[in-house]
């Protein structure tokens, strides 16, 4: 092939100035390829376009020439390509240019032998026989001469362990008692206590939600509410327990596939039912068949493989060896659950299981049945009735009475059934739909007297989210029940008594049916009573109290198709059987071509990646940035380790651990490397910290500074568990962003404890998370996310001075200041010691008591101003307190609370 003298020229003095050590393939040359050549010669390449992203492709003849070749490698085509003036590589009109540098690079990279190496996140995590902790692995890497930061001071250290653990503050008993711990295992065993802490669970839970996109709404078209938050719950509880991670995974990914699956179990695989949901009703189920199970598929890379797998549903991977068919065989995993690809739009989104409705419940539940405790199961007694039509041609419904005597002595609720077609001896329904409005029930004594009863609770089945069974008892706004007869069908509805009805021979039970609809058959209705519905047994209230929550089950075999281009109606080729990425290894032998056998290859001690990617993001939740700064890319595209070594090693050690996540907390936090203060280091240039020769510092993520604020002010509710709640937010908001049909388009805040409980508790709506949590960078947890973006904008400031929990909470704390500490330098040293694990120094404390006193004389002037503050909020405000002194103070608390003091981790 023709060059011109000039190329020639430039590549000879290229290798001339070229160094002569050979570049790291893994270190310097496959970023350069990934980065600058794999989108057009990477492994999307066509068959007969150069392909660089192996050996043997690079090597290959391409008719006459070959990309790299090994027999000539001054002669190779990407030497010349490179330098070519007239059709260079990269072309001229590319975005991404090769450097000098780069250049030089690779034409030593190739004149060396063009040696080819796995990329670090596929080869599994070598031992390291020099370096034995964290510590050695992280000075090996200094600067020649220089070593850790000094240690922080103790007041420091507590806090910042305390926040990083359990995403509080130290209280002022625990920080004491560190404090005067002079034995040498002190700060250990202070982190002991943290980590038995029940808000440890809290806290850590949040990452892992992130990363699953957990949310209390469906997160498409209605984005109505969903049963799911026992599943949260039980993560939290996982986590307390110190379930081992590999359990963790497994149970989520297949818990229902283990023998006899306990309720925790079957619970965990809400995990698989995370994806965003539709009932659209154009929706094709053949589509979203597909679209959850991309979904699936796509999370699933992100969090447990720290791989980028959307590009991979059209087509294969421009830079990771990660292959169109495979993410199919993958998808075939999820292929076969049992749910429906449209979810009706419904809350109890089948399958579904009962579960505790909270922690508490769920403690409580299990200690009694460890102790061989259970609970009467429900027995019912079909009755003959007596029944009759009152037709009111102008009411807005018709009343059918039913009239039952013989009835059970004891009699806790009723169960009424709608027969279908098929159960009635006429086939000829009146009308295609009806809906219950009201069931009215009353008690006829046999001595002439009558008594309306009160239903305590109804469950049943339902057709439709919007009018299902539970309007039935609902006194406002109450659309009906609705009763679908266009098909068969098995809808029913159980009644519970407010109080049980013991009955003596002559008494009669009398119910109307308040009815929308046209005329309806009455042999449509079937009516039993009911024993053993109302709870007598701590066990059986806890039962009675259970929620419902959505779970994974396998359902019917589909088979599974690569589509062209992502699409669900271009199916090609043969069906695929469920298989993994080969760059990732093989799955055992011995594991089922099931979820479970899935987890048991995320899991196997042989897997090169999850482990990595697991305490990546442990160690990133520690020390504010991960040892690979991209945690949802390992790729190639991904941020290589800033220390290979370490990550290997901590890989390794949790896999040595069992799996333990306590322990490797302990091990990063009781490091030198965790414990050196955080100033910033002249001595070093490394203001990214890439080398962490000084301790974290960042600003906290939403829920912290909000559970700041309410621990401190005393207002924190420590209920743990049980359904989201909805504290403050801006009238219509949800309504903004809703359907007219959606049930979450009003928000109806809580009030109570409920509007103080954890922010880990916060009611996620998909389309419309908390404004707080959404201005401090919360996601919407639409789509996973493994890190979190840290802004700083004006718009925070406005907010944490003005928003109502802000406000209500900084009144609260200064009410605790004023009632607890007789000075103002006194009260200034408590807030101080809450938000900061220390005293104000004296610069601190001079400022402080001059701003206190101008908001003193500024209220005295405008004493309507004090109450204004003060009103703001449901909290009951302390009435003995001076107006004028509770103001000021709340205006000073607030000041401190949106500060750094109480914003960073440092």
């Amino acid at each position: 092939m023709y060059q011109s003298s000039i190329t020639i020229f430039i590549i000879s003095c290229v290798a001339l100035s070229a160094h002569a050590k050979k570049p790291d393939f893994a270190k310097e040359v496959l970023p350069i390829l990934s980065d600058k050549c794999f989108a057009c010669h990477g492994p999307d390449a066509k068959k007969k376009d150069i392909r660089l992203d192996s050996f043997e492709h690079a090597t290959k003849d391409l008719d006459g020439y070959k990309a790299i070749d090994p027999d000539n490698l001054e002669e190779s085509e990407v030497i010349y390509r490179m330098f070519d003036e007239d059709d260079p590589m990269p072309p001229k009109d590319a975005e991404k240019q090769l450097t000098k540098e780069e250049r030089e690079i690779l034409t030593q990279w190739i004149k060396g032998g063009a040696k080819y190496a796995k990329h670090w996140a596929y080869v599994p995590p070598i031992k390291d026989r020099e370096h034995k902790n964290i510590d050695e692995f992280i000075k090996a890497e200094f600067p020649k001469g220089k070593t850790f930061a000094p240690e922080a001071d103790k007041r420091t250290l507590a806090r910042r362990a305390s926040l990083t653990l359990r995403g509080l503050p130290p209280s002022i008993d625990e920080l004491n008692t560190f404090l005067n711990d002079q034995g040498p295992r002190a700060y250990e065993s202070y982190l002991d206590r943290l980590l038995a802490s029940s808000s440890y669970g809290e806290h850590q839970a949040r990452y892992w939600l992130d990363a699953i996109r957990y949310g209390d709404t469906h997160g498409l078209h209605l984005d109505n509410r969903r049963a799911i938050y026992p599943y949260r719950d039980w993560v939290i509880m996982a986590l307390n327990e110190n379930l081992s991670m590999k359990d963790f995974i497994t149970w989520q990914l297949a818990g229902d596939l283990l023998p006899n699956p306990s309720l925790e179990q079957q619970v965990a695989t809400g995990f698989i039912r995370m994806n965003p949901t539709t009932g659209e009703g154009g929706a094709i189920p053949e589509e979203f068949q597909a679209k959850n199970n991309f979904d699936r598929v796509e999370n699933l890379g992100t969090v447990l493989l720290g791989t980028s797998m959307q590009c991979v549903r059209c087509h294969t991977h421009k830079y990771d060896p990660i292959y169109h068919d495979e993410y199919f065989k993958l998808m075939a995993f999820f292929n076969n659950t049992a749910e429906s690809p449209v979810d009706g739009n419904r809350y109890d989104y089948a399958p579904v299981v009962k579960a505790p409705s909270n922690i508490h419940d769920w403690k409580a539940w299990n200690k009694l049945r460890a102790q061989g405790k259970t609970s009467r199961k429900p027995v019912f007694t079909a009755i003959e009735t007596q029944n009759s039509k009152t037709a009111t041609p102008k009411a807005k419904y018709q009343t059918y009475t039913f009239e039952m005597s013989q009835l059970d002595k004891q009699v806790d609720g009723l169960k009424l059934e709608i027969l279908n077609d098929k159960q009635l001896k006429n086939d000829n329904p009146k009308t295609k739909q009806f809906y219950i409005k009201k069931i009215k029930a009353t008690f006829l004594f046999n001595d002439g007297k009558e008594k309306e009863l009160e239903f305590d609770s109804i469950s049943g089945t339902s057709s439709h989210n919007r009018f299902n069974v539970d309007n039935i008892l609902k006194k406002k706004s109450n659309p009906g029940w609705r009763i679908d007869l266009t098909k068969s069908f098995n809808h029913n509805a159980t009644l519970t008594l407010a109080e049980r009805l013991n009955t003596q021979a002559g008494d009669k039970l009398k119910i109307e049916l308040h009815i929308a609809t046209h005329a309806i058959d009455l042999k449509r209705f079937k009516f039993s009573t009911g024993m053993h519905l109302v709870p007598q047994t701590p066990f059986e209230k806890i039962e009675h109290r259970f929620a419902t929550t959505m779970v994974a089950k396998e359902g019917k075999v589909r088979p599974t198709y690569l589509l062209d281009r992502g699409e669900y109606n271009m199916p090609k080729g043969e069906a695929l059987e469920a298989d993994v990425p080969a760059i990732f290894g093989k799955m055992p032998d011995s594991a089922p071509k099931n979820r479970l056998g899935l987890a048991q290859w995320l899991t196997s001690p042989e897997h090169p990646t999850v482990a990595r990617v697991l305490v990546n993001r442990i160690w990133q939740r520690v020390f504010a940035y991960g040892l690979v700064r991209s945690p949802e890319d390992f790729g190639l595209q991904g941020d290589h380790p800033t220390h290979p070594e370490l990550l290997d090693f901590l890989a390794l050690e949790f896999h040595k651990d069992n799996w333990d996540l306590k322990k490797t907390l302990k091990k990063m936090l009781m490091s030198k490397t965790f414990r050196q203060s955080s100033a910033f280091r002249k001595d070093i240039n490394d203001p990214e910290n890439k080398l962490f020769a000084r301790g974290p510092s960042y600003r906290m993520d939403a829920e912290i500074i909000r559970d700041i604020g309410l621990w401190s002010s005393q207002l924190l509710d420590k209920q743990m568990g049980g359904e989201g709640v909805k504290p403050y937010q801006p009238a219509g908001m949800w309504l903004a962003m809703a359907h007219p049909s959606s049930n979450t388009k009003i928000y109806e805040r809580d009030k109570g404890k409920k509007l103080y409980r954890k922010s880990l508790y916060v009611y996620w709506k998909r389309t419309s998370p908390h404004p707080m949590m959404s201005l401090f960078d919360a996601p919407d947890r639409e789509v996973s996310c493994v890190k979190r973006n840290r802004s700083n904008t004006p718009l925070q400031s406005l907010a944490l001075f003005n928003e109502t929990m802000r406000i209500e909470m900084s009144r609260k704390l200064a009410e605790r200041l004023i009632n607890e500490k007789q000075s103002d330098e006194e009260r200034l040293d408590l807030i101080f010691t809450l938000l900061a694990s220390r005293s104000a120094s004296s610069h601190e404390k001079q400022v402080c008591l001059e701003l206190l006193k101008d908001l003193k004389t500024e209220f005295k002037a405008t004493p309507a101003k004090a109450k204004d503050i003060l009103a703001v909020g449901d909290s009951a405000n302390d009435s003995t307190i001076n107006t004028i002194e509770q103001a000021a103070w709340s205006q000073l608390a607030a000041t401190l609370l949106a500060s750094d003091l109480a914003l960073l981790v440092y």
